[in-house]
């Protein structure tokens, strides 16, 4: 049996990703966000909504003040991600924790 030298193994480094491939889902081409982009993008939703609650207008905090809080700002999809929406200003309103689970709880009837 003739020996060979063992070859040095080398594993590949994994490629580095471009943003664009870490907000943009690969399969379905839907925007996820995550990190300092969705932050962004629930400042920006917050301000262009006036720091109010679309449904039932009540100012919200932008930071939940205890944990439940009623008044705190939720960022809600109008077309859910599970239904191949993303993560845009298009898609997103500000809504009171309140109003965001009464919404859940509606659908799920």
């Amino acid at each position: 049996m003739k020996r060979t030298p063992l070859r040095r193994y080398t594993p590949l480094r994994p490629r580095k990703r471009s943003r664009v491939e870490v907000f943009i889902g690969k399969v379905s081409g839907k925007v996820r966000l995550r990190g300092k982009a969705l932050a962004d993008l629930r400042y920006h939703r917050w301000m262009l909504d006036m720091c109010r609650c679309v449904v039932c207008g009540v100012r919200t905090h932008w930071k939940a003040k205890y944990d439940g809080d009623p008044l705190a700002f939720d960022l809600a999809h109008v077309t859910s991600r599970g239904a191949s929406g993303g993560d845009t200003l298009e898609n997103t309103r500000t809504k009171c924790h309140s109003c965001h689970m009464a919404e859940h709880a509606k659908g799920s009837r």
